[in-house]
């Protein structure tokens, strides 16, 4: 059976497929190349928009994954949290900490049950 081309479109936008997303809707998703600033201090500030916005689970697994590639460590993306949280308020900060979590590879909810706490 033929998908069709809704359920395609929609498929891959929900799995963020830079190739399509930059063909589709002419979107620029590779790497950040303007010279004023490092390509990881670019990834780190896509994080650190993303929470801020509110966006969802994939999307912050995709931008944490681009700024670990550009060389950024699991401290400073954890630092983005931390430095943007006055700004954004703790509910985005809270919302997003599993997602950043799981895309680093902690499973937050599982640490949380390992706790000892009275």
């Amino acid at each position: 059976m033929a998908t069709v081309r809704f359920q395609e479109t929609l498929r891959r936008l929900a799995m963020i497929d830079e190739g399509f997303v930059e063909n589709e809707a002419q979107l620029g998703m590779g790497p950040f190349t303007a010279s004023v600033l490092e390509p990881k201090t670019a990834a780190l500030l896509q994080i650190g928009a993303s929470v801020a916005i509110g966006s969802p689970a994939v999307c912050l697994e995709w931008s944490t994954g681009r700024a670990l590639a550009a060389g950024a460590t699991e401290d400073e993306i954890a630092g983005v949290l931390l430095a943007i949280a006055p700004v954004t308020g703790l509910s985005r900060i809270v919302a997003a900490a599993p997602e950043v979590a799981a895309a680093l590879g902690y499973d937050v909810a599982a640490a949380m049950e390992d706790l000892d706490v009275p």
